[in-house]
């Protein structure tokens, strides 16, 4: 971690990278109120009547006795 590097003020913060080693490829301009660029975002938000729709489709887990 001794060579951590910050996206820059209004830049997206997409990420890339594991363990502390992340780097910031994105140099695109975010809106105001967000942390990514227009095509990171359509990649990580997912509306909320689809997050309900999917969370519907998915079956309850059942709990087995130890």
């Amino acid at each position: 971690m001794d060579n951590l590097r910050l996206p820059r003020a209004g830049r997206c913060k997409w990420a890339e990278g594991d363990a502390g080693n992340y780097t910031f490829p994105c140099n695109n301009r975010i809106d105001a109120g967000s942390s990514y660029c227009t095509d990171h975002r359509a990649l990580v938000y997912i509306p909320p009547e689809e997050r309900r729709r999917n969370r519907a489709a998915v079956p309850a887990l059942k709990k087995i006795a130890a």
